[in-house]
């Protein structure tokens, strides 16, 4: 495959309806927003500025959900592991995601795997993000059908 056809391929991922759209930009700015809570609550990390939740979720993870939706299972947690690596590295290197000092997980697993850690538990975001807007998107046909 070319490189331009490989581009059109990755670009076609990415289009979707501005209905499907404002779900996915629901779906991921709550979840987002629960996430940093539970980091917070649990005193294990959060974002440096509340505005972050909208600018990884809606410019980095959305994204990654569209590219990866069509996929299976096994196929999503590769890609979304795959995509939260650098996210997380440079959130961290960066200091615009802040650790909780002595969080659970630097106790468990070491101050040294704390990234890796947090690489590992928002692999899964892109699979959820799809998983939450098709479960919406079928219960929504579902009441269409039986409205009718």
């Amino acid at each position: 495959m070319s490189s331009n056809n490989l581009i059109r391929n990755w670009a076609s991922r990415l289009v979707v309806s501005r209905r499907e759209l404002l779900v996915y930009l629901v779906v991921v700015l709550f979840l987002g927003s629960v996430m940093n809570s539970l980091g917070k609550l649990l005193a294990i990390a959060e974002f440096r500025h509340w505005w972050q939740v909208g600018t990884c979720y809606v410019g980095y993870v959305l994204p990654t959900a569209l590219l990866v939706r069509h996929g299976r299972t096994i196929e999503q947690l590769a890609w979304g592991l795959l995509a939260m690596v650098p996210l997380e590295l440079v959130g961290y290197a960066l200091g615009t995601s802040v650790a909780y000092p002595d969080n659970v997980l630097e106790r468990v697993l070491g101050v040294r795997n704390f990234t890796l850690a947090m690489v590992i538990l928002v692999a899964p975001l892109p699979l959820c993000v799809n998983y939450i807007v098709e479960g919406l998107q079928r219960a929504r046909s579902g009441k269409a059908s039986a409205a009718s």
